[in-house]
């Protein structure tokens, strides 16, 4: 794997954009390496949505096709897989691009302002901060270590202050 320019051999030195250490990247990479496996990649993409819509069942209105239903319904619905794949090839272009953080930026004003056109802003991004970890700990179980959570948890942060950006620039 290349390394990028701006970091040192030091792991423990902070990329300037993202505030991840070389370790805590490597600690993204590995974990997503797993939830991202192909034969179980379309099934992990909706544990991850039945994760947020149990967490924040409030969520389920900004779906149109979900409103109304109950998880167990959400759960068979035959266009959940479709979305679910869809944020999943999106969360892999953000972590392939951990060392290349322009471009990272750029991907997730993409995802911002296709979502904030649609009334899921930051509020809701923010969400993820607990919905990511315990759909982590569903999937890798004992596989999860506190080094993969707290790596995530910063990276989540961007997220949610790059989309927290993005809405500022839309109303202004």
């Amino acid at each position: 794997k290349q390394k990028i320019e701006k970091m040192t051999e030091n792991n423990n030195t902070k990329d300037p954009v993202t505030g991840l250490t070389e370790e805590e990247v490597i600690a993204v990479e590995d974990s997503w390496s797993m939830l991202y496996r192909r034969e179980h990649r379309k099934e992990n993409g909706v544990k991850l949505f039945m994760n947020l819509y149990s967490l924040h069942p409030a969520t389920i209105e900004k779906f149109p096709l979900f409103k109304g239903k109950t998880l167990e319904e959400i759960s068979k619905h035959p266009k959940l897989p479709a979305h679910a794949m869809s944020v999943m090839y999106a969360l892999a272009s953000y972590i392939d691009n951990l060392h290349d953080t322009d471009l990272l930026v750029e991907l997730v004003k993409k995802t911002a302002v296709s979502h904030i056109g649609r009334g899921v802003g930051s509020e809701y991004f923010k969400l993820l901060s607990d919905v990511v970890p315990a759909w982590m700990k569903e999937v890798l179980e004992e596989e999860c270590t506190p080094l993969m959570l707290s790596s995530w948890g910063k990276l989540l942060g961007i997220v949610v202050a790059v989309v927290s950006g993005e809405e500022q620039n839309m109303t202004s």
